[in-house]
């Protein structure tokens, strides 16, 4: 048999027979129309992760335009659009996903966390993915322990975890890995647990931005109060209680002055919550400022119209419909949005990229955050 070979600038080609070969100077020989490409080739040939060249090959998620460039000359040398050959056997595996949330309405943050997860969803239609949701009532500790004895009786593959408790979660968290069943946290982040990875914004930093914030339009000599959720079986939320630590740490350093009361609200009784609010503010008439740590500021700025209240600047977090329409109509002074949808799509990105090819990115991956006004809060999307 003969071989005929032509030399060029960066490889050669050896016609033997009806098999070609490349053989290129790197010392990678690749047969180039015999070999039947996986995504894990194609990332070795571009020196770039297989999760990347599974976000280019099926266009869904972020990829920088110079992976993106590497991939795309690799796809073109291969013939990627005319073969057969990446017919890889990762898409023939089936996943079971549980994702564990807070209850929630339509257009609040966890429905968007939600949306965010199943979005990554419709972009991995080459796997089968069966994705299950369980839900817990975030300000009671019965609930969220239900929820997780459930789901060690479900078989899954990999667990998504919008935390609140941290005992509980700590212990669940323990569970899973005892049973090597791999978990990603979204919002919040558990200490002195092994998650395979977290997405969510920096409570401390946030913390520090809304006291910040608050400073700017806080009247001289008024007092500030934090308000958390009452709660069942547990005060204070992992959450809430690292961004009370950030508020609570800048004031100390550059407002000393500024005293801080604590204050509670009462999420599913209004008749509860109107008490304990009313109990508040004729016990302490210098709050001239209040933080909301959650997404329910717009319940206090509710009660601020009902009472005339109008000389108490408010900050809180979220932009579902009723916030926004509290910050448009100037009851609520600046709202801080979190990304939800984001966090969710990563966090399940992050799953399937695990299961599929095994492969591991940071553990801590702190998410941006946006400062809304009203007169801004119409473009923000």
């Amino acid at each position: 048999m003969k071989y005929i070979v032509f030399t060029m600038k960066y490889f050669s080609v050896y016609l033997h027979g009806a098999v070609l070969l490349l053989s290129l100077h790197s010392n990678k020989i690749v047969e180039a129309m015999a070999k039947k490409y996986r995504i894990k080739d194609i990332a070795e040939l571009a020196g770039v992760s297989t999760g990347t060249v599974d976000r280019v090959i099926h266009n869904r998620g972020e990829v920088s335009a110079d992976s993106r460039k590497k991939i795309e000359e690799v796809l073109i040398r291969i013939d990627y659009s005319k073969s057969f050959g990446i017919q890889a056997k990762e898409e023939n595996k089936r996943f079971r996903i549980l994702a564990i949330l807070p209850q929630h309405a339509e257009g609040d943050y966890w429905h968007a966390v939600k949306r965010g997860i199943e979005h990554m969803i419709y972009y991995s239609a080459h796997i089968e993915v069966k994705l299950n949701f369980l839900y817990y009532n975030q300000f009671n500790i019965h609930s969220c322990r239900e929820a997780f004895d459930k789901a060690l009786s479900m078989k899954s593959d990999a667990i998504l975890i919008g935390p609140s408790f941290f005992d509980e979660t700590f212990m669940f968290a323990n569970q899973l890995f005892i049973k090597n069943i791999p978990y990603i946290y979204i919002d919040t982040f558990v200490e002195n647990t092994k998650p395979l990875a977290f997405f969510g914004p920096h409570p401390y930093q946030t913390g520090i931005v809304q006291a910040k914030l608050l400073t700017t339009i806080l009247e001289d000599g008024k007092d500030a109060v934090l308000f958390q959720p009452k709660r069942v079986g547990d005060k204070t939320s992992i959450q809430s209680l690292s961004r009370s630590y950030g508020f609570i740490t800048y004031l100390k350093e550059h407002f000393p002055h500024i005293k801080v009361h604590s204050g509670q609200y009462n999420y599913e009784n209004k008749k509860e919550n109107d008490r304990l609010l009313d109990r508040l503010f004729d016990e302490c008439h210098s709050i001239g400022g209040a933080a909301v740590f959650d997404t329910k500021g717009y319940l206090i700025a509710e009660y601020f119209k009902e009472r005339n209240i109008t000389n108490i600047k408010l900050i809180g977090f979220g932009t579902n419909k009723k916030n926004v329409d509290c910050l448009k109509s100037g009851s609520i002074d600046f709202l801080i949005a979190e990304r939800p949808e984001y966090q969710g799509e990563a966090a399940m990105r992050a799953a399937i990229d695990y299961l599929l090819y095994n492969e591991t990115g940071n553990v801590e991956n702190y998410t941006p955050i946006d400062i809304l006004i009203k007169e801004t809060v119409d473009f923000y999307k």
